[in-house]
């Protein structure tokens, strides 16, 4: 190997050190970054699946439809985004990432604050991330980096407060957004008594795995939204008991 081949070897991966850290930066911390993983479990089966049949021809094709399909099923097909995310958030590629864990703390202190937002009647949107850090939605909101509490959720939230209109964003126990602004479900409501808070709430459940906490203004009830369920008028306990499952559930079945 010449100087001249040393150095064409280090333009690429120069080159490929800048790609893979670009996109890096623009995956990390949302749901892409499960849907890449998902990606990455697909296309190592087929290439191993091409590799071991010694498939030439086949191997010519899939390479060929692989760049240009990934980019349409990202892009366009919603339940094809699902089922990749779901495929990225498989408990051995969770093993290799670092991954939120709730504590018995947090569940009380935001079970606390959400009697306290009912008690006073203040309307609420708390969404709690989960894999998919919603760093969009953060980034036009009011970004905050506190510890969550009852205080500052109560302060937040009471009428006529600078941030009290829109959501907060929890991310590792912590405050990291308020006067969020969420997407809005297109999804008919039965019941005229909820309106945009609900709508709001609704939306970025049915768009990300983010589990959302609703609290009536008009009611002071309170409502959990994941995924495309919203439970309506649940109590305190229940409340405390579904947060345990969809915060724990994985640390769970690991510990296990």
């Amino acid at each position: 190997m010449d100087v001249l081949d040393i150095l064409r070897a280090l333009f690429e991966i120069a080159v490929l050190w800048v790609i893979f850290y670009q996109l890096y930066r623009v995956f990390k911390d949302s749901r892409a970054a499960a849907i890449m993983g998902g990606l990455v479990i697909i296309l190592l089966f087929i290439y191993f699946l091409v590799d071991i049949i010694h498939a030439s021809v086949l191997q010519s094709i899939v390479g060929a439809i692989i760049p240009i399909g990934t980019i349409l099923a990202i892009l366009f097909q919603a339940e094809i985004r699902t089922t990749l995310a779901r495929l990225g958030s498989s408990p051995f590629l969770r093993t290799l990432m670092r991954q939120q864990r709730g504590s018995e703390s947090f569940i009380s202190r935001v079970c606390d604050s959400v009697s306290y937002l009912t008690s006073k009647r203040f309307g609420a949107l708390i969404a709690i991330c989960r894999q998919d850090k919603l760093q969009d939605i953060v980034n036009n909101a009011t970004q905050l980096d506190a510890l969550y509490s009852r205080e500052l959720i109560g302060t937040i939230f009471m009428p006529k407060t600078l941030l009290h209109d829109g959501a907060v964003i929890i991310d590792h126990e912590r405050v990291v957004a308020a006067s969020a602004i969420l997407p809005v479900s297109d999804k008919e409501l039965k019941d005229a008594s909820m309106g945009l808070r609900h709508r709001a709430g609704i939306g970025l459940a049915e768009k990300s795995d983010a589990v959302v906490i609703i609290v009536s203004e008009e009611t002071g009830t309170i409502s959990l939204a994941v995924g495309n369920i919203l439970q309506r008028n649940i109590s305190l306990t229940l409340l405390q008991e579904r947060l345990e499952e969809l915060l724990y559930a994985d640390h769970e079945e690991s510990a296990n």
